[in-house]
């Protein structure tokens, strides 16, 4: 079991590597409030008018583990439930993701290589909007797919999936009792 100071400093690995690859794909990246009161760790945004909407904009959680399981074609995260129960809601203004970065447990986290530098481990993202209520009290299991890649192609469809407006969910009001 990982200590505090290491479990911080993991997640601190996980949401770097998250602006890293957004910088390098030309999108703005950064926290999107100076505390994290509401379960958002980076908030990406592609300047400009882009697939018809301005400013697509996203707030992605960030998990960070060495124990990150793999099934069949889906990462497979033990996600607490309070984090939970704010992703999945439906009328958040700016949509919420959950990226979740597998790290090795032994060795470097960053290879110097000939080309490059190159930073060891793996990574997915999902949204959760919109999903059931869980009877658990200490975390969900929540399946992500490993298509939903942390490189541009990845990012750039889920900004075009969820950086955009959608449709508020609006209760019946029947004003004049018409019912």
């Amino acid at each position: 079991m990982a200590s505090a100071g290491e479990n911080s400093v993991q997640g601190d690995y996980g949401e770097t590597w998250l602006r890293a690859v957004a910088a390098s794909c030309g999108l703005l990246h950064g926290r999107p409030t100076t505390l994290d009161l509401e379960k958002a760790d980076v908030e990406l945004v592609r300047c400009g008018q882009w697939n018809g909407m301005w400013h697509p904009t996203v707030k992605v959680q960030v998990k960070t583990t060495i124990d990150l399981r793999q099934e069949d074609d889906h990462f497979v995260y033990n996600l607490d439930v309070d984090t939970y129960n704010v992703l999945r809601r439906d009328n958040e203004s700016v949509r919420r993701i959950l990226a979740v970065f597998r790290l090795p447990g032994k060795g470097e986290r960053v290879r110097l290589l000939r080309s490059g530098t190159l930073l060891v481990g793996s990574g997915a993202w999902v949204s959760l909007e919109g999903l059931p209520e869980t009877p658990n009290t200490g975390s969900r299991v929540v399946r992500l797919p490993i298509s939903n890649t942390i490189d541009r192609p990845g990012l750039e469809r889920m900004l075009a999936s969820y950086g955009v407006r959608s449709s508020t969910p609006v209760p019946e009001v029947d004003a004049w009792g018409m019912s």
